[in-house]
């Protein structure tokens, strides 16, 4: 048992989450930079912020006729495939 407690360490140790590889490549980049022109670089940090609102009225509106327009349309497809298609005819002379 003495001798799975190490690899299981190790390959714990040897995962690199993807926020890790990212802020090593920037790293990189950073250094990179510096040696090509000899002036620090400051790292910039972007911030993606999510704003949860409520709809509109008119949002709340388009959203009801949408839908209604939907239902309405499925229904008025189904009647006419059903009922009105079945009852035409084709006469040639």
């Amino acid at each position: 048992m003495d001798s799975q407690l190490p690899t299981n360490q190790e390959s714990l140790e040897n995962q690199i989450t993807p926020e890790q590889l990212e802020q090593m490549k920037q790293i990189a980049r950073q250094r990179a930079v510096q040696q090509i022109v000899g002036t620090p670089v400051t790292p910039q940090q972007q911030k993606i912020v999510y704003v949860r609102r409520n709809l509109t009225v008119a949002e709340v509106i388009a959203v009801f006729i949408i839908s209604c327009g939907i239902v309405f349309g499925v229904q008025f497809g189904w009647n006419f495939a059903t009922n009105i298609l079945p009852r035409i005819e084709v006469k040639v002379n």
